[in-house]
């Protein structure tokens, strides 16, 4: 395995990257492979961060070739979650902007709401003080609810509950999900059902094709959404389609 793994990066290392086909050329005048025993040392050694996807069968050695995914908040939201930090001090509050999905559909559609993710406890009295203060806002509407009741392209605010240890990061001063948290609730979370399916597995590959996804974070929050298998085999699937 050691020896199969040193060729694999020696080679690696002389490129700025290089093709499955190409690689697998290389290795058999070397030493006897099979396609499907190579994938399964890519597979490994993206896991470990050792090698990583520029594309479909497309590899660099090089971390510096993946773009960090830098979350946007528009100037709506991030008032907004000030607003609730302000009036909800004591409570975590995580604001995710729809519009961003935009960013990584295949089949685009216009999403115009905010997202307010709050510990569960708290979840009520956020969704009143919304309706007090005049937002259009609905409390952890089911995927029903949502086809029927709510028009995704017209400004509207979604409360939702915030899982525990969510990845997140911060846009001044507001806490926002990061790419492993997006791609996990888009699958899991029923205001997010139109882009299950196909879309969502379109959404994976493009971002892991384009972005610097830390899979350990990945894995570990699906864990939390008790969709680490489903997760895992998509991820699987993306690296066997060499």
């Amino acid at each position: 395995m050691i020896e199969t793994r040193a060729a694999i990066l020696t080679y690696a290392e002389n490129r700025e990257s290089f093709r499955f086909a190409d690689l697998f050329s290389y290795l058999n005048g070397i030493i006897n492979i099979s396609k499907v025993t190579l994938s399964w040392y890519l597979r490994e050694m993206v896991k470990d961060d050792i090698l990583f996807k520029l594309g479909r069968g497309i590899y660099t050695s090089r971390q510096h070739q993946s773009t960090c995914y830098t979350p946007q908040l528009r100037e709506k939201a991030l008032k907004l979650g000030k607003r609730i930090g302000g009036t909800f001090p004591f409570i975590k509050v995580s604001v995710f902007d729809g519009q961003v999905l935009a960013d990584f559909q295949h089949h685009l559609s216009s999403n115009n709401l905010i997202y307010i993710e709050v510990e569960r406890e708290a979840m009520e009295s956020v969704f009143h003080w919304l309706k007090s203060e005049r937002y259009i806002a609905y409390l952890n509407p089911n995927k029903e609810f949502v086809y029927d009741n709510i028009d995704i392209s017209k400004e509207a605010v979604i409360v939702k509950p915030l899982i525990s240890e969510s990845p997140l990061t911060e846009i001044r001063g507001i806490s926002t999900p990061r790419i492993e948290k997006i791609l996990v609730d888009i699958l899991c979370d029923d205001d997010m059902d139109y882009l299950h399916g196909s879309e969502w597995h379109y959404i994976l590959d493009h971002v892991m094709n384009t972005y610097s996804v830390n899979r350990s974070t990945l894995m570990r929050y699906a864990s939390r959404r008790n969709a680490k298998d489903k997760v895992g085999k998509a991820l699987e699937n993306l690296n066997t389609h060499d």
